[in-house]
């Protein structure tokens, strides 16, 4: 596991701003100051990354293509399945090629990120094949 480096850093916030981050953090069952980095990091990302939201999903928050429902993961791996052709993979996906550009940006960006998710995603289609096929005898 990688040790990420924290550092202190003061600033001021309106009190109704305040508020309302500290209800947050208690309503998602996470630390003022986590939800506050969490937020400056994804607005951070959103600013890098403008065809990038994020959203929480069962499986954990994501990145996610505007507009699209699909996660950046999801498209990288249609991407891949298409060996890497940005016109192959929206076509297939019915999207924009700039939408598939924008995830192909974000994944340069955050590798380690969606790649956890691909294999995430490939580990849980091997579970499944394994359920689904009959037990040799």
């Amino acid at each position: 596991m990688t040790e990420r480096r924290t550092v202190h850093r003061s600033f001021r916030l309106r009190a109704d701003t305040s508020e309302r981050l500290e209800r947050r953090a208690a309503e998602a069952g996470e630390t003022y100051t986590a939800l506050a980095e969490r937020f400056i990091d994804e607005g951070l990302r959103r600013i890098d990354h403008p065809g990038v939201d994020f959203v929480d999903e069962p499986a954990g928050r994501r990145a996610r293509v505007v507009g699209t429902g699909l996660a950046v993961w999801e498209v990288v791996m249609v991407l891949k399945a298409n060996d890497g052709s940005v016109r192959q993979a929206a076509a297939y996906l019915g999207i924009p090629q700039a939408l598939v550009e924008a995830a192909v940006a974000y994944y340069a960006d955050h590798p380690t990120e969606i790649d956890g998710w691909l294999e995430q995603n490939q580990r849980a289609a091997e579970r499944a094949m394994r359920r689904s096929s009959p037990i040799a005898g």
